[in-house]
C-alpha cells in the first residue's frame, strides 16, 4: 500500500502542489494501479496465446487503371500556382 509520504514525494518529483483531497485521491488510484500491475505480474508469458486473426484485404482489385499522367496536366491547371509538374505551395516551417 502507497503512503501519503509516497504520494508528496511524486507529487514534489512531478512538480505539482496538492491538496489533502487530491493527495487522498490520487493514493487510491495509484493503489489500485499497482493492483493491476500485480494481476499481470501472475500472468503466464512462457507459451503465449495463439492470435487468431481473420482480416483479408477488403480492396477491390484495379481492374481497369487509367494511363499514367492521363489527368497530370488537367490537375495541374486547377492549382493555383506550379512549377513545371508540380504544384507550388507555401513553405511550412
Amino acid at each position: 500500500m502507497i503512503t501519503l509520504q509516497d504520494i508528496e514525494k511524486l507529487a514534489t518529483l512531478s512538480r505539482l502542489s496538492l491538496t489533502d483531497t487530491e493527495k487522498e485521491k490520487y493514493r487510491g488510484e495509484i493503489d489500485s494501479i499497482l493492483g493491476y500491475i500485480d494481476i499481470l505480474k501472475k500472468v503466464s508469458t512462457d507459451k503465449p496465446a495463439p492470435v487468431m486473426s481473420r482480416n483479408k484485404n477488403v480492396l477491390r482489385d484495379d481492374s481497369h487503371p487509367h494511363e499514367s499522367g492521363m489527368y497530370t496536366e488537367r490537375l495541374l491547371k486547377l492549382a493555383p500556382k506550379r512549377d513545371g509538374q508540380y504544384v507550388k505551395v507555401k513553405k511550412i516551417l
